[in-house]
This record gives C-alpha cells, structure tokens and sequence, in this order.
C-alpha cells in the first residue's frame, strides 16, 4: 500500500543562487571586453589569457541560470518525480566547458608565447585593467560568499565552507564562489607575469603565468565535476535529513517499527523518501492512510525538501539503508 504521496510542487530558484549568478555574469561579461582589449593592444599574452577565463566565467554562469531555469520545470508524465536533477547536468557541462574552453586555451596560449615570445609595448593598461578586476572579482566573491552564508543558516549546516559546499546539493550556490577564488588567483599569476615580463625582459614569465592560469581553471573544472560526479549518478539526502526522519518517526509509534530509511536527492530542493515499515497486523487500510498522511504532513513542515513519500510494506528483508 502507497499512501497519497506529495502533492506536486514547482520548486522556485533559490533567489541566492540567482542573485549570485546574475552578478557574477555582469561582471565578468565588462571585465572579458576589457581584458581583450588591453592584451591586444599590449601584445600580453598573460591579458589574454584572462581574457578567456572572463569569457569562459560568463557563459558558465549563463550556463548555470540555464541549468535552474530548466530544473524548475514541473513533473510530467516521462518525468513524474520533476526535472530537478537537470541542474547537475548542466554544472557537468560547465565543467568540461571549464576544463577544456578555459584550461586548455589558456594553456596554448602560453605554450604558444613560449615559443614565439611577444614583447609587451606598455604595461600601464594592464595594470589598470587588473586592478578593476581585482575590485570586482572581490566584490562578487563576496556578495557570493554572503549568500553561502545565508543558505548556510537556512539550512542549519555546519562545518567549513568546504563542508557546506559538499552538503549544498546546489552547485549554483557554490559555483560563483569557485570561479571567483580561481579569477583572483588568475589575476595575481597575471600582473607576475607581465611585471616579470616588462621590466625584467623574461618574456617566457608571460607564457608561464598564461599556462599557470590554465591549471588554476582546470583545478576549478576538477573541484566542480568531482562536487557534481555523486549528485548526478544519484545521491543520498544530508545525513541531517535522516536524522531528522528518525526524529519524527519516533513521535508516531503507532506506525510500527521503522526498517530502512532510504532518500535520493531529485534536485537541489527535492528529496525522494523511502520507508520500509511494519505496520500492526490488525490495523485496517483507511487507519493506515490517516497515519500515513498526518506523518508524511510532520515531514514536509520539519524538511520541506522532502517532495515525495513512499511506504514499503513488503514482507521481503529490505536491502536498503539510509544516507551514508
């Protein structure tokens, strides 16, 4: 027997996650222009490969609203349980967009300078230009920062950043955060490479610093495919929520022992619930939809993400258990 499961819900963006995302893609759409500008102008191959990493950063994030705006599509009948796990396979996407458009162009175009050096004309335009976007980068870093705090709160989570990143299940809320650590770092490896470079005339200092900003997206790409890999094969809730399923299951005795307790995490804000029960031989099936519903109504007030319930009354040993 399944009692009436959760009634269907359109899950709305996180508004951090959007905030975040749109404010990120402002400004690393103004600071890409300029970048290629400057390292045109300048013959900087440095410039330009923070030019790459800007353009890369603004459609990754055009690619992460994508990702949301698509994930928030209601169930329907090839997909009953919604389209929450579409996110994940977006933030794949902007991995290997990540790995490849930006680690790897950036890497030949150091490789490249390497062998046909280029002597920059002037370095004041450079400086100026990294600079601004050092001031924005951080400014971004910390509007996104700031929302990781807030969804931290919300979520009663703890730990380290690294900790609450592991346990978002949202790669939006962590991805500005990402990219924006790894554009300042880019920047310091860029204003290296062209101080070196014009003052110094070690003009390999250019094409090194442009391969060493391509290892930085190439970390960047890493870090995000190994935090998406688990979400998008198919991964358990929080151990938060099973603790907190455990909690309320002990407030309704009536329903008998609880077996297993197994979740799937269908999106960012969406959790499939398992539960094997055993239900009192004697009870009949209208007591057993009353219980049901008045459980499955203390779940979703105590962990909202919980979108869909399934009771399991088979007689069969169960081989599931709960979160990890």
């Amino acid at each position: 027997m399944v009692p009436p499961s959760a009634r269907r819900i359109i899950v709305k963006m996180a508004a951090s996650s959007k905030r975040a995302l749109v404010g990120a893609m402002a400004a690393n759409l103004g600071i890409a222009a300029t970048k290629l500008i400057v390292g045109l102008i300048t013959r900087s191959t440095a410039m330009i490969a923070e030019a790459i990493h800007s353009v890369v950063d603004t459609g990754n994030a055009g690619l992460m609203l994508l990702g949301e705006s698509r994930s928030r599509r209601p169930a329907d009948r090839h997909h009953p349980f919604g389209h929450g796990m579409e996110i994940y396979f977006w933030s794949v996407v902007v991995a290997m967009v990540v790995f490849a458009g930006g680690g790897g162009l950036s890497a030949y175009e150091g490789i490249r300078a390497l062998f046909h050096p280029r002597h920059i004309t002037a370095v004041w335009p450079s400086y100026v230009v990294i600079a601004a976007a050092f001031v924005f980068e951080t400014a971004s870093l910390v509007i996104g920062m700031r929302e990781l705090t807030t969804f931290r709160r919300e979520r009663n989570l703890s730990g380290s950043t690294i900790a609450v990143i592991h346990a978002s299940k949202n790669p939006a809320i962590f991805m500005t955060v990402l990219e924006d650590v790894a554009a300042l770092i880019g920047l310091v490896l860029a204003a290296a490479g062209v101080t070196l470079s014009y003052y110094l005339g070690w003009h390999a200092c250019e094409g090194i610093a442009s391969i060493a900003i391509g290892l930085v997206l190439v970390a960047e790409a890493a870090i995000l495919a190994y935090e998406t890999r688990s979400l998008i094969v198919g991964e358990a809730a929080h151990e938060r929520v099973t603790c907190a399923i455990d909690e309320i299951a002990r407030r309704h005795p009536e329903l008998g022992p609880l077996l297993a307790v197994t979740t799937l995490q269908l999106g960012p804000d969406a959790i499939l619930l398992v539960l094997r029960v055993r239900f009192p031989d004697a009870m009949r099936v209208a007591q057993l939809e009353e219980l049901g519903e008045a459980f499955e109504s203390d779940l979703r007030r105590a962990q909202p993400s919980i979108r869909h319930v399934v009771f399991d009354i088979s007689p069969e040993p169960s081989t599931w258990r709960g979160a990890p």
